[in-house]
């Protein structure tokens, strides 16, 4: 579920996944990235520009 997956990459507790969350998630996963990637990452699917992902800009990435 998409909502679970969400919940896991966004760890600081404010509704969102930030480019350290992304991070930190994605080398516990075996993908290190930089945070510099990371935020290029969230830019793709970044809609409202506040250079985070809510759940439905994740959720569109997701299926992406």
């Amino acid at each position: 579920e998409l909502k679970e997956a969400f919940r896991m990459y966004e760890m600081e507790g404010c509704g969102c996944i930030t480019p350290e969350s992304l991070n930190r998630m994605l080398t516990r996963l075996g993908e290190s990235r930089t945070i510099d990637e990371c935020r290029g990452m969230i830019c793709r699917y970044d809609i409202d520009g506040d250079g985070l992902l809510n759940f439905d800009e994740f959720e569109i990435m997701m299926r992406c």
